[in-house]
């Protein structure tokens, strides 16, 4: 519980406590301990210690008295010590086996069952799966998912394609059709049923959830158990820093699994209320949305199953679901038809619903957002701790990688922003986010309001700003302050303030230095605020036109001093307290703050070379509070925008690395507007949109479905306009004609309603005067509110935007300027409703942008083959051959659905009835091996092999064996293409050094390319381990290949002496409860990095000289040191070997 919330975080403790009554011994005390450290701490910051004190409190009980925190559940931890004399005999006890006595007791890895109950679990596992098929989905086998697995992964998935999402929606949710979406379920207690779970606590089962987006229908092991590993990223060693090529500096790798845009929500909504939600539903028999309302209301508690619901929980959601695509229409829980329960089949329809229908929930709360306008993407609800947290989470979209890929798009949104702000337009405010800002000193909105809108309010400067003003001496050229009449320092370092005096424009600095008070450094270079830019790109105060952007380099000799009397206010007024007049001037503050969006972008190139893009970095130009405000301003927007037009400044190769589409372009349109296709609505508006052209296909003319029309509406507008829709909420010019949307089909008239915009963001790049859309309208004039002079149109399901038209400031021809021609694939037009362009020419709408209409079209039938409605709504028979004929790397999880090994295990039977045949399969053909490594051929002559250590201990050799135990079972039952690595048993000479090797890389890394030159299949690595272990990181380190050092140009965290150079294998990224085999998984991905640079050989010759340990050891803690990590206290046991040391 938070004690100071309005001190937050700096002011702020906490009293930290448990609901349990019977908490285990020690909880109590760690919980105390946190609690006496938590002033100033974060939410995230106080959360990630409680998690570590646990996690190292449960890892030392685990060791001789483990507990279980949830009494309730009958689910005990790995390292229990029930039957403990049972488990002697499982691990080596002597050195007969790994030649290093002391074996002991040691987690399972499989779970004892007899055959016949080994064999009716195994019947279930593969009934469920079956039903998962049957319903249409694809399954694949990662790991385990048998009977004796106590871990197991698998993937459950589904095309892009048959989700019935719109375009616009694939488009805006960053999606390809051919792309699979991917719901990943890991077993971690063995596999469970649906009765079983349903009877147990919610969390108690050990299955966990991720859901992603890949090329194919299922990843590989070694991405999916990357998907429930952190991995973190950019470490390298020290100081050896220098460019990477610049040709690579926005290149990816291209990921088999990767997350969604709503992966982080989603993952943490299904991983904390599915289960719950569907014990829930279990007991009541209501839906999944009556489910929430009860979660929501009672968090849960079952506490009386005989209670009489209120009817709202059982309200049917009719509006949306007859739009569902088949696959997600169908209610596995509802099924008359099924026989038993497959958890793994409503996991996924819970999952893929939701996803499908994310823009109608909250990101946080995950409740039902109670709004008119349904979205083209998500976002949060109207509370305010919905939007802090979506903030603070990362929930929200990345502003580093749109202003990346979309500068132009970022430019388009901000700019709209500044304008609805400056004419207090805005219908919503990043309230919630408490951002720190200055105090409002001069009112200027109140000075730029059009004439249609209300009349304007007095220009005045708030005489209650004035008690927050201090006054200082400013030293202009030391950007220094001095503080005459304070006692103590008002400010702190990292605090921003505003510097205003007489004949200045106003500056804001970052606060540097406060241990010279009274004296205190600011940052070097000032951010001016830059004021009001009329469309001559002039400026009404005296000064620089653009504030810096380029730290400069500090003089050698310090300028002499030039002190001036100036007012100093601070960031310290809580956005969320200001009424809307104060929210709407701030905005417009902190926008002149802002740098352009092309200097932004050119610094985060430059900031790429070296690390991850962030803005945050750039503390000395970017304030918080404007930081915060651009990413709501990115976030909010709920509508797809993709420019489509070369815009003002952009050079041809942006445009061709952009990958802007110049074709699809409106034909015939004036100089000086840019184009951006544009999209509005929820994924399914776009079939609403279709059930109404069906629903009228009998009054319109066949050839002509649909007609195009203009829609202009002040610049102040399209902020909320793309957020809320077009809709008819206010009257802004009269209705003459009529309630709805007005439209007009000469480009001109809607420009007289688009009107010129006086004042603009001084960052754009685009310097935008107007905009207008161009939209689609199902074409029944007869039963609009009026036809002439205008169309106004009141059925907003009829109404879909195509494009976004801005008008630009000091635009050439070349903008917009493209004509049609016999050649291009143009809509035919209705000739009584023709658009034309303030050219007095005809425009020409490119086919791509009517995608739903086309189908009804006479001219699309020939090329169309089957109608867009009849191939949305086609059904899919189940088929199993078909299934495998079309992706045959099914082939091997088909054959695991359908077979019946345990059934036909010494019955002297052949195959039985339900085994897969593939028909007309031809010949039996070897298949090709999948990689070129062969294991147990490392030559054995040279390897560094060690006696036992003296200094053996009982504990490290139990959790060794235990460990190595664990990684052989999971090397054995793991094909080694997937699994990339290899630890010959032969080559374990004791189990406090491995010699392990890494093969199989993907072919298109530099890595894998320059391995195959020199005739290498292995990176063969050594592991060593100390008297610490598990309390301790083991030393991990290349033995060969020579990796190619940093400073030449290398990279894959490997040191130039060899030893890996990641924050996991130090004290201070160590954790005792990680397992050998995610540190296996960790340093092959950390090797395969292809950021800052990729890893490549020294020499590709065939011949390879190895690392030696004394190289590698002193490399290690180099990198140390140069990081401030932390050494291990016993790595000085690795540094010589001897009878007694390494």
């Amino acid at each position: 519980m938070a004690l100071d919330v309005s001190g937050y975080p700096a002011e702020n403790t906490y009293m930290i406590s448990t609901l349990s009554a019977d908490f285990p011994d020690g909880v109590g005390q760690a919980l105390q301990d946190v609690q006496e450290t938590s002033a100033g701490m974060t939410i995230q910051d106080l959360v990630s210690d409680i998690s570590k004190k646990l996690r190292k409190l449960l890892a030392v009980r685990s060791q001789g008295d483990p507990f279980d925190l949830d009494e309730g559940s009958d689910i005990q931890m790995e390292d229990g010590t029930e039957d403990e004399e049972e488990d002697e005999d499982e691990y080596p006890s002597s050195d007969d086996e790994w030649r290093v006595s002391s074996g002991g007791p040691a987690a399972a890895t499989t779970i004892n069952l007899s055959p016949r109950d080994a064999a009716q679990v195994n019947r279930r596992i593969r009934a469920d799966l079956l039903a998962v098929k049957r319903a249409g989905f694809k399954i694949g086998i990662l790991s385990g998912m048998k009977a004796d697995s106590v871990s197991s992964l698998l993937s459950i998935s589904v095309k892009v394609a048959r989700l019935g999402l719109s375009d616009e929606a694939v488009q805006a949710w960053d999606l390809e059709p051919h792309q699979y979406i991917v719901l990943l379920m890991r077993y971690s207690n063995g596999y469970r049923e649906f009765d079983t779970i349903v009877k147990e606590a919610a969390k108690s089962g050990g299955i966990s959830f991720r859901i992603g987006v890949s090329n194919k229908y299922k990843p590989t092991l070694l991405e999916a158990l990357a998907a429930f590993t952190d991995i973190k990223k950019g470490e390298g060693e020290g100081d050896d820093k220098s460019p990477s090529d610049p040709a690579r500096e926005t290149e990816k790798p291209a990921a088999g699994f990767s997350s969604l845009f709503i992966s982080s929500s989603l993952n943490e909504f299904i991983n904390q209320q599915f289960i719950s939600l569907l014990k829930i539903r279990n007991s009541f028999g209501i839906n999944w949305s009556g489910a929430k309302l009860w979660f929501n209301e009672k968090q849960s508690r079952i506490d009386n199953n005989s209670a009489e619901l209120p009817s709202s929980y059982y309200e049917e959601e009719t509006a949306t679901d007859s739009n569902l695509a088949e696959i997600l229409s169908k209610d596995h829980l509802t099924d008359s038809q099924m026989q038993q329960v497959s958890f793994p089949l409503i996991a996924a329809q819970f999952s893929l619903l939701y996803l499908v229908r994310c823009t109608q929930y909250c990101l946080v709360c995950h409740d039902k957002i109670e709004e008119e306008f349904e979205a083209l993407k998500p976002y949060v609800c109207s509370k305010p701790l919905c939007l802090y947290q979506y903030m603070s989470l990362g929930f929200g979209p990345s502003v580093e990688h749109e202003i990346l890929t979309q500068p132009y798009v970022v430019d388009l949104l901000v700019s709209f922003c500044y304008a609805s702000a400056l004419n207090r337009r805005l219908r919503e405010y990043p309230t919630g986010m408490s951002l720190a800002v200055p105090p409002v000193t001069n009112y200027v909105t109140s000075n730029h309001v059009p004439m249609y809108a209300q009349p304007a309010l007095a220009s005045s400067t708030p005489a209650e700003a004035q008690k927050d003003l201090l006054v200082v001496r400013f030293d202009t050229n030391r950007h220094e302050i001095v503080f005459e009449n304070e006692n103590r320092c008002p400010v702190r370092t990292g605090d921003w303030v505003v510097i205003t005096s007489f004949g200045r424009p106003a500056e804001h600095f970052r606060v540097e230095d406060i241990s010279f008070f009274p004296t205190v450094k600011l940052s070097e270079i000032p951010v001016t605020q830059l004021g009001l830019t009329s469309q001559n790109g002039t400026f009404p105060h005296p000064g620089p036109t653009k504030a810096a952007v380029i730290l400069a380099t500090p003089a050698t000799t310090p300028p002499p001093p030039s002190l001036v009397q100036a007012n100093l206010a601070i960031y310290n007024e809580n956005f969320d307290d200001m009424d809307d007049k104060l929210k709407a001037e701030t905005i417009v503050l902190l926008l002149q703050t802002l740098p352009s969006i092309k200097d932004m972008k050119t610094y985060m190139l430059q900031q790429a070379r070296y690390s991850e893009p962030n803005l945050r970095a750039w503390k000395e130009r970017i304030s918080p509070a404007a930081l915060g405000l651009l990413r709501w301003i990115i976030a909010s927007n709920r509508s797809c925008i993709v420019q489509v037009d070369k815009c003002p400044g952009q050079e041809d190769h942006e445009v061709a690395a952009a990958k802007v589409r110049l074709d699809q372009r409106i034909a015939n349109i004036g100089p000086g507007w840019v184009q951006f296709r544009f999209a509005q609505g929820a994924p399914d508006k776009e079939q609403r949109f279709l059930n109404a052209l069906k629903q009228e296909q009998g009054n319109f003319d066949a050839a002509h479905p649909t007609l195009f029309a203009w829609h202009g509406s002040p610049l102040p507008n399209w902020h909320s306009i793309i957020r809320s829709g077009l809709d008819f909420k206010e009257t802004l010019h009269g209705r003459a004609y009529g309630h709805g949307v007005y439209h007009a089909m000469d480009q001109a008239t809607s420009v007289g309603y688009a009107q010129q915009n006086p004042n603009m963001w001084q960052g754009s790049e685009l310097k935008v005067q107007s905009a207008m859309s161009l939209n689609e309208i199902v074409n029944c004039p007869t039963k609009y509110q009026s036809s002439q002079p205008y169309l106004v149109v009141q059925h907003v399901d009829w109404i879909q935007c195509r494009y976004l038209l801005v008008q630009v400031s000091g635009a050439v021809d070349q903008y917009g300027s493209r004509t049609a021609t016999a050649a291009d694939a143009m809509v035919q037009q209705d000739p009584r409703y023709m658009a034309k362009s303030t050219l007095g020419k005809a425009i020409g709408v490119p086919l791509c942008a009517i995608t739903t209409s086309r189908s009804f079209r006479p001219d699309a039938a020939e090329t169309s083959g089957t109608p867009l409605s009849k191939k949305r709504k086609q059904s899919r028979s189940f088929d199993l051959s078909a299934e495998a004929a079309s992706d045959s790397d099914e082939l091997v999880d088909l054959q695991f659905l359908l077979s019946d090994d345990e059934d036909n295990q010494g019955k002297g039977k052949g195959a039985s009835e339900n085994d897969f045949v593939m028909l007309n399969s031809g010949p039996k053909v070897l298949a090709k091996p999948q990689t070129d490594f062969i294991p147990g051929s490392l030559d054995q002559s040279n390897l560094p092999m060690l006696d036992p250590p003296a200094y053996a201990t009982l504990m490290a050799t139990k959790t060794l064996n235990r460990s190595l135990k664990e990684v052989l079972e999971v090397q054995k039952k793991t094909p080694l293409h997937e699994l990339g690595w290899y630890i010959d048993p032969n080559l374990v000479s004791n189990v406090y050094q491995w010699i392990v090797e890494l093969h199989s890389f993907e072919s298109t890394l530099p890595l894998a390319q320059d391995m195959k030159a020199a005739g290498v299949t292995s990176v063969v690595l050594e592991i060593r381990f100390g008297k610490e272990y598990p309390h301790s990181p083991p030393f991990v380190r290349v033995i060969r290949p020579r990796f190619l050092p940093f400073m030449a140009g290398g990279g894959g965290h490997v040191t130039a002496g060899g030893a890996m150079c990641m924050e996991l294998l130090t004290n201070s990224g160590w954790s005792a409860v990680s397992t050998i085999e995610s540190v296996l998984l960790q340093v092959r991905m950390a090797i395969m990095n292809l950021e800052p640079k990729p890893a490549r050989l020294e020499s590709r010759v065939k011949v390879q000289s190895d690392y030696h340990v004394g190289e590698a050891i002193e490399a290690y803690k180099r990198a140390c040191a140069q990081h401030g990590w932390q050494v291990p206290p016993d790595f000085g046991d690795f540094a010589a070997p001897g009878p007694s040391r390494y």
